[in-house]
């Protein structure tokens, strides 16, 4: 029998998460007699503050009802304990974009929980993210320009469901402007003008965009997409539906890199894109903290 804290967000993906608490995951639970206690989020942030705060003793793990945003929050209140408590998450897909859950195959709500409830642990990557007040953690993507402007616009626009990554992607291929940055790889110093820098953990993201094609949850390296200030609009519209194949990294001008740290310095600082959380300044610095989280697949 195990001791589980639930955090679901009701308003990930279709808003249907509390419906499926209600109706799937809590009967599973109750009839394997497993203990459960269940927070309700209420604005953005409140899962980082509940997981801070709350006692993790004697609970065998966290499961999540919501997308990369909800996952991005749990994972950073609990690296932010004073304790240092960690314990295993489950992720079950019912958010907008749940790419880590992608990654690994599991897009059907009870398969994914019988396979949490078996407790078989994988060790992932995680990226952190050094900005100059605060560190923040992704499991996901890191999004400077282009890529940030479209996670901004979807936030606008969550109307929408998933189809908004689509759709704000489009309307800021056609307004986009080049950004002047200084980057460093591994040591390494690059400058130049990009349109967009996507820096990922994970094959996906948004709603299976195959932005990372080469990228492994377990090879202690980030993917680094980048495309430089020379492609035309009409360029960049015809490289979109790419992404979905993960073909778009076969074109000569995108520059696609693993390394183990990055530093972002551009020219004006601006907000970044974390796991689709609107979040961070630049300048940042990225580095790899290898199988740093347990998750439950």
């Amino acid at each position: 029998m195990m001791n589980y804290i639930i955090i679901i967000n009701p308003n990930s993906g279709k808003k249907k998460s509390v419906e499926i608490f209600k109706t799937k995951i809590s009967p599973i639970l109750k009839k394997k007699k497993h203990d459960f206690e269940y927070y309700i989020t209420e604005y953005s942030g409140h899962a980082i503050k509940i997981i801070k705060s709350i006692n993790l003793k004697n609970k065998d793990a966290i499961l999540v009802l919501g997308g990369d945003g909800t996952m991005h929050e749990v994972i950073n209140g609990m690296l932010n304990r004073k304790d240092k408590i960690k314990i295993p998450i489950g992720n079950l897909p019912t958010g907008s974009g749940n790419s880590l859950l992608y990654d690994l195959g599991k897009y059907d709500i009870k398969t994914t929980l019988n396979n949490i409830l078996k407790h078989q642990i994988r060790n992932i990557d995680l990226l952190e993210v050094s900005t100059k007040i605060k560190k923040i953690y992704s499991i996901n993507l890191i999004g400077w320009g282009m890529g940030n402007d479209i996670g901004v616009l979807a936030e606008k626009i969550r109307w929408l469901g998933p189809m908004r990554y689509n759709v704000a992607s489009i309307i800021e291929i056609s307004r986009y402007k080049g950004r002047k940055a200084q980057l460093i790889l591994d040591g390494e110093k690059i400058d130049g003008n990009y349109a967009l820098i996507a820096v990922c953990n994970t094959i996906y993201v948004g709603k299976g965009m195959k932005m990372a094609p080469n990228a492994k949850l377990d090879d202690g390296k980030m993917d680094i997409i980048m495309i430089k200030d020379n492609f035309t609009k009409i360029e960049l519209l015809k490289l979109f539906p790419s992404l979905f194949s993960g073909k778009h990294i076969d074109n000569k001008k995108v520059i696609y890199k693993q390394v183990e740290s990055f530093t972002l310095n551009p020219s004006k600082n601006e907000i970044l894109n974390i796991d689709g959380e609107i979040t961070g300044r630049t300048p940042i610095t990225v580095k790899t903290i290898p199988k740093a989280l347990e998750l439950l697949n």
